[in-house]
């Protein structure tokens, strides 16, 4: 049985049952077929059609406009191009996931995060408790989140994209009601004193993956048949947030999760995995796989929002995170999410009232976030969904 890599956290031997899942939910090794995997998609085509030769975007200057970018692609006709929209359709339609190669993010920007972020993991706890996030601070370090009312197996350090995270005050419980205060808070982001350069490059590395998210969405966009700048204007004041997941070595691997079986609640989610591995992908025919770690490529997948957006063309997919029992492991998700003022339902021009009417009633996100993140601290019993807001 391997040893915790920092036996204080989690905090196992405060209340060990209460990593431990039911027997239905606990994890085991995916399908060995190398051919079982999500698809892997080179970006290259898009950065040849918006005519950038240098893959690797400027990380310090990632504004875009994104109507001209939008206008090159609607007349791109190259096989290449069109291919990789279709690609992503396919893989977002089949799977709710895909790796993408080649996609503009400098790989020294995510050897640097990776770095100072283990080495922030290997402080001392009451260290890295300095900035600890809490129910009222959304921000920070936190060793004790719980996904599906479980604890999860797992650190993490949380930053926002704008550098603060606004969201409502206060959410009634009725969850098709969606309301909510008007009075917003924020919580700010925490830095850590140690080690040296870690606020930099963390800010670096988000403003790059960023950056990619926003060609995400419009590729994504674009392979439903909808202009490539379609739904930008809904992240321009955006709540997207990064993530260091830190995964300690678990002496009942087999017994509990990193973090535990969910569907990402945001539009969509950019991660990094290091060599270890552990994502873990539901298939269609309820089958869990292990997605494999690629060097140098980013997973992403499409959450909640955008099945609500594509009306249920393209799903969220329940995934979850193994633990291993002889390395630690790290990985960190970008969480491209939008405004709070977002009210979220099917998209118009996907809708026609004989043959696809819209699945789902409208929803405001900020309602919807403030909902899932108490939940995070403290069981409320069923987590909120998007089948609460099913038509």
């Amino acid at each position: 049985m391997g040893q915790l890599a920092n036996p204080e956290s989690p905090t196992w031997a405060e209340a060990p049952e209460a990593f431990i899942l039911p027997p239905e939910h606990r994890p085991k090794a995916g399908p060995k077929s190398a051919d079982d995997d999500i698809p892997v998609l080179s970006l290259a085509p898009f950065f040849d059609a918006i005519g950038e030769s240098d893959k690797e975007n400027d990380a310090t200057s990632t504004s875009k406009d994104w109507g001209d970018v939008a206008a090159k692609v609607a007349s791109c006709e190259e096989p290449a191009f069109r291919g990789l929209v279709a690609d992503i359709g396919k893989a977002c339609e089949e799977w709710g996931f895909f790796a993408v190669t080649e996609h503009g993010v400098p790989i020294a920007l995510l050897e640097n995060v990776q770095a100072v972020g283990r080495e922030f993991f290997r402080l001392p706890r009451e260290e890295k408790k300095r900035i600890g996030r809490t129910f009222e601070m959304h921000l920070g370090y936190n060793d004790s989140e719980l996904t599906k009312n479980t604890r999860d197996w797992k650190e993490i350090f949380d930053w926002a994209v704008r550098g603060f995270m606004e969201m409502p005050e206060s959410v009634e419980s009725d969850y098709r009601s969606c309301k909510y205060s008007e009075a917003t808070v924020k919580s700010y982001n925490q830095w850590p004193a140690k080690p040296e350069g870690f606020r930099e490059a963390c800010e670096l590395y988000t403003a790059a993956v960023e950056h990619l998210g926003s060609i995400l969405l419009g590729l994504v966009s674009m392979s439903l048949g909808l202009p490539f700048n379609l739904l930008h204007h809904c992240f321009e004041e955006n709540t997207s947030r990064s993530r260091l997941n830190y995964y300690p070595q678990c002496p009942l691997s087999d017994k509990v999760c990193g973090v535990n079986r969910h569907v990402d609640s945001g539009a969509l989610t950019v991660l990094a995995q290091d060599d270890v591995g552990g994502l873990q992908v539901k298939r269609r025919d309820g089958e869990w796989i292990s997605v494999k770690p690629r060097a140098g490529a980013f997973v992403v997948n499409v959450g909640a929002i955008f099945q609500v957006w594509s009306n249920d063309k393209y799903r969220a997919i329940e995934h979850r995170a193994m633990v291993n029992e002889n390395k630690e492991r790290l990985s960190i998700p970008v969480f491209f999410d939008p405004d709070i003022k977002t009210n979220v339902a099917p998209v118009p021009e996907l809708l026609d009232q004989d043959h696809q009417p819209p699945h789902y009633q409208p929803y405001n996100w900020g309602f919807f976030r403030k909902t899932r993140n108490n939940g995070n601290f403290k069981p409320l019993g069923e987590n909120i969904q998007i089948y609460h807001y099913a038509l």
